[in-house]
Protein backbone atom coordinates (compact mmCIF):
# COMPACT_ATOMS: atom_id res chain seq x y z
CA UNK A 1 0.00 0.00 0.00
CA UNK A 2 2.88 2.90 0.96
CA UNK A 3 4.44 2.11 -2.08
CA UNK A 4 1.01 2.54 -4.43
CA UNK A 5 0.84 5.73 -2.25
CA UNK A 6 4.45 6.75 -3.45
CA UNK A 7 3.73 5.87 -6.54
CA UNK A 8 0.57 8.01 -6.59
CA UNK A 9 2.75 11.29 -5.23
CA UNK A 10 5.25 11.00 -7.71
CA UNK A 11 2.75 10.96 -10.36
CA UNK A 12 1.31 14.05 -9.22
CA UNK A 13 4.50 15.60 -8.65
CA UNK A 14 5.96 18.71 -11.35
CA UNK A 15 8.44 18.02 -13.67
CA UNK A 16 11.75 18.88 -12.31
CA UNK A 17 11.88 22.14 -14.44
CA UNK A 18 8.40 23.33 -13.57
CA UNK A 19 8.23 25.60 -10.50
CA UNK A 20 4.88 25.49 -8.10
CA UNK A 21 3.38 28.97 -8.18
CA UNK A 22 0.74 30.57 -5.90
CA UNK A 23 -2.00 27.61 -4.99
CA UNK A 24 0.29 24.94 -6.41
CA UNK A 25 -0.50 25.88 -9.67
CA UNK A 26 2.63 24.35 -11.80
CA UNK A 27 4.44 27.38 -13.15
CA UNK A 28 6.40 26.63 -16.17
CA UNK A 29 9.48 28.74 -16.73
CA UNK A 30 10.42 27.94 -20.18
CA UNK A 31 7.41 29.37 -21.63
CA UNK A 32 9.22 32.74 -20.34
CA UNK A 33 12.51 31.87 -21.57
CA UNK A 34 11.08 30.46 -25.33
CA UNK A 35 8.44 33.86 -25.74
CA UNK A 36 10.76 35.77 -27.57
CA UNK A 37 12.15 33.17 -29.56
CA UNK A 38 9.05 31.52 -30.40
CA UNK A 39 8.28 33.39 -34.05
CA UNK A 40 11.87 33.17 -35.15
CA UNK A 41 12.27 29.13 -33.78
CA UNK A 42 8.20 28.63 -35.58
CA UNK A 43 9.97 29.68 -38.67
CA UNK A 44 13.04 27.41 -38.78
CA UNK A 45 11.14 24.56 -37.89
CA UNK A 46 8.85 25.14 -40.77
CA UNK A 47 11.82 25.22 -42.99
CA UNK A 48 13.38 22.60 -40.94
CA UNK A 49 10.72 20.20 -40.89
CA UNK A 50 7.30 21.27 -42.16
CA UNK A 51 6.59 21.88 -38.28
CA UNK A 52 6.28 18.39 -37.32
CA UNK A 53 7.77 18.54 -34.15
CA UNK A 54 7.78 14.45 -33.85
CA UNK A 55 9.49 13.66 -37.04
CA UNK A 56 12.20 11.35 -37.16
CA UNK A 57 13.42 10.59 -40.63
CA UNK A 58 16.03 8.25 -39.67
CA UNK A 59 18.96 10.84 -41.28
CA UNK A 60 20.71 11.46 -37.84
CA UNK A 61 18.14 14.71 -37.22
CA UNK A 62 15.26 14.43 -35.01
CA UNK A 63 12.11 16.54 -33.89
CA UNK A 64 10.92 19.99 -35.48
CA UNK A 65 14.08 22.00 -34.96
CA UNK A 66 16.10 18.38 -36.52
CA UNK A 67 18.74 18.59 -33.59
CA UNK A 68 21.42 15.16 -33.71
CA UNK A 69 21.99 13.48 -30.64
CA UNK A 70 24.80 14.91 -29.66
CA UNK A 71 23.40 18.67 -29.59
CA UNK A 72 20.45 17.88 -28.07
CA UNK A 73 22.25 16.43 -25.07
CA UNK A 74 24.49 19.13 -24.98
CA UNK A 75 21.88 21.52 -24.07
CA UNK A 76 20.22 19.05 -21.48
CA UNK A 77 17.82 17.41 -23.53
CA UNK A 78 17.30 13.82 -22.76
CA UNK A 79 16.17 10.68 -24.48
CA UNK A 80 15.44 11.79 -28.54
CA UNK A 81 14.28 15.21 -29.35
CA UNK A 82 11.19 13.83 -31.74
CA UNK A 83 10.24 12.09 -28.76
CA UNK A 84 10.09 15.78 -26.59
CA UNK A 85 7.79 18.19 -26.27
CA UNK A 86 7.50 21.31 -28.88
CA UNK A 87 8.19 23.25 -25.46
CA UNK A 88 11.12 21.30 -24.44
CA UNK A 89 12.41 21.51 -28.36
CA UNK A 90 12.12 25.06 -28.26
CA UNK A 91 13.64 25.30 -24.67
CA UNK A 92 16.51 23.48 -25.66
CA UNK A 93 16.99 25.22 -28.90
CA UNK A 94 17.18 28.75 -27.31
CA UNK A 95 19.98 27.70 -24.70
CA UNK A 96 21.54 26.18 -28.05
CA UNK A 97 20.78 30.02 -29.30
CA UNK A 98 22.58 31.74 -26.52
CA UNK A 99 25.51 29.60 -26.55
CA UNK A 100 25.72 29.14 -30.49
CA UNK A 101 23.83 31.58 -32.08
CA UNK A 102 21.91 30.28 -35.34
CA UNK A 103 25.22 28.99 -36.85
CA UNK A 104 23.82 25.34 -35.84
CA UNK A 105 20.80 26.30 -38.43
CA UNK A 106 22.77 27.56 -41.68
CA UNK A 107 20.00 28.06 -43.94
CA UNK A 108 16.55 28.39 -41.97
CA UNK A 109 18.70 30.12 -39.24
CA UNK A 110 18.62 33.09 -41.40
CA UNK A 111 15.68 33.02 -43.13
Amino acid sequence: MTAFLASVALAFTPAPNVATGVGRVPVDHRVAVVRPYRARLSRIAFCESGRRWHIATGNGFSGGLQFDLPTWHSVGGRSWPYLNSKLEQMYRAVLLIRRRGYAPWPVCGYR
